[in-house]
């Protein structure tokens, strides 16, 4: 394994030494707060509890490790794959980061076909499934969408917690015209949390984007209108925009005047987050337009991380907000929060879940002895992270003494993922 690699990994074993602590924190925090608030939980938000309380105590407990020589390094581990898990939160963050990485590495061009009449944008990869169509080659540009609605303490239009409606809510915007004369396609998530102003339920959203002059401009305009009918909830107290509003409004585009904002609807949503990519130069932004920049690349990965951070309800760089996951666990059990539409629909290149543990396993070549020339042996072991720490400003991996260890008789470490798939229970397939 090259230095770089090595340094890479090494961070990322510690990486997974400390949010094993952390599930392990999180879940006795969950614990106690459930045995003294018992009389005031509903009886499902007990079950949830109690059930991901087991999960974050056995996430990762079996890891696969090597030893080269005295170089220790992490291979894989099985996770117990919970939305609000800081283990498996941080996996899916780079697994899709890394799809995404690659996906756009030969992917500068979307596909423009027409199916009996209707306009398909489709990816290279399902054009296939199009095999009499005379495509036509397009060039897109990415946006980062980001989506709030006028909530208060109650929440937003009679729902506390208001996930299925949010997204209802973005699914049919997408279904309008105004909106498909610009947006190819793309993928969103809804991100949580909780101040004293209530929950604060939002969308992330990468958009692909027809190209062309002030197109940013032109989609927060047409976004605004659509957003704001499908946001307003009557509840809302404010029934005019005061003349700061206005101003505030306005501010986030050049095109948008008084005519504009006095057809808005003061009781829906008129906060819309759309970005381009663009670079700061001395402070000023400016607009990234050539493919595959580093810019480019930073602000898709970016935009991607915040549907899984690991840290979803953390209120402060301590403490966990322990009575909004126990309230909220119930209502994200086998709720879909992150999707991909329009061109990157069906783009099995870019699904996480469909993942085993030998996909996303990469073999690396043999390591040789630099004075002799001998390959090295590799030995591989199974631990819990909590046995394993890193040691001095390199990082180097350490298994605690009188760790408990389960050894492999494994030749490569693509056997050695056999047999942990094996010890595993539910195995995976």
């Amino acid at each position: 394994m090259d230095t770089e690699r090595l340094k890479a990994n090494r961070k990322r074993s510690k990486t997974l030494s400390y949010l094993k602590k952390q599930n392990i924190m999180l879940s006795e925090s969950i614990r106690k707060y459930v045995s003294k608030n018992m009389s005031e939980l509903s009886e499902n938000e007990i079950d949830m509890s109690k059930a991901f309380v087991g999960n974050l105590l056995k996430c990762a407990n079996i890891s696969l490790y090597g030893q080269t020589g005295n170089a220790i390094k992490l291979i894989t581990s099985i996770t117990c794959n919970h939305k609000l898990c800081n283990i498996c939160n941080w996996n899916r963050q780079k697994k899709v980061r890394r799809k995404y990485f690659n996906w756009f590495a030969s992917n500068e061009t979307l596909n423009k076909i027409t199916i009996n009449g209707d306009i398909k944008h489709v990816t290279n990869a399902n054009l296939n499934k199009y095999l009499n169509s005379k495509p036509e080659k397009l060039k897109y540009d990415l946006m980062h969408l980001t989506l709030t609605v006028p909530h208060s303490r109650d929440g937003w239009k009679g729902k506390k917690i208001y996930f299925s409606e949010i997204m209802q809510a973005f699914n049919q915007m997408r279904k309008s015209d105004e909106w498909n004369r610009q947006v190819y396609g793309g993928e969103y998530g809804v991100e949580t949390t909780r101040n004293t102003g209530g929950y604060h339920i939002h969308i992330h959203s990468l958009l692909f984007v027809k190209q062309g002059e002030q197109n940013r401009n032109r989609l927060h305009l047409d976004i605004m209108r659509l957003w704001n009918r499908l946001t307003v909830d009557k509840s809302n107290e404010r029934v005019q925009f005061t003349e700061n509003q206005i101003k505030a409004i306005k501010k986030g585009n050049k095109l948008m005047d008084d005519v504009f904002v006095n057809k808005l609807n003061p009781q829906g949503a008129t906060l819309i987050g759309l970005e381009c990519i663009y670079t700061l130069d001395n402070g000023i932004k400016t607009r990234t337009k050539e493919w595959g920049t580093d810019a480019m690349m930073m602000a898709v990965m970016e935009t991607i991380s915040y549907h899984f951070k690991p840290k979803l309800f953390n209120s402060s760089e301590q403490t966990y907000d322990i009575e909004t996951i126990v309230e909220v666990l119930p209502k994200v059990y086998k709720k879909v929060l992150y999707r991909k539409f329009g061109c990157l629909h069906g783009e099995k290149s870019l699904n996480v879940k469909d993942d085993t543990l030998l996909q996303d396993y990469e073999e690396t070549a043999e390591e040789v002895d630099e004075e002799t020339g001998e390959v090295l042996q590799t030995h591989f072991f199974i631990t819990n992270p909590l046995n394993v720490y890193a040691k001095g400003t390199d990082n180097e991996i350490h298994v605690k003494r009188q760790a408990i260890i389960k050894n492999l008789s494994a030749k490569s470490g693509r056997e050695a993922v056999k047999q942990v798939i094996d010890l595993s229970i539910p195995k995976y397939k």
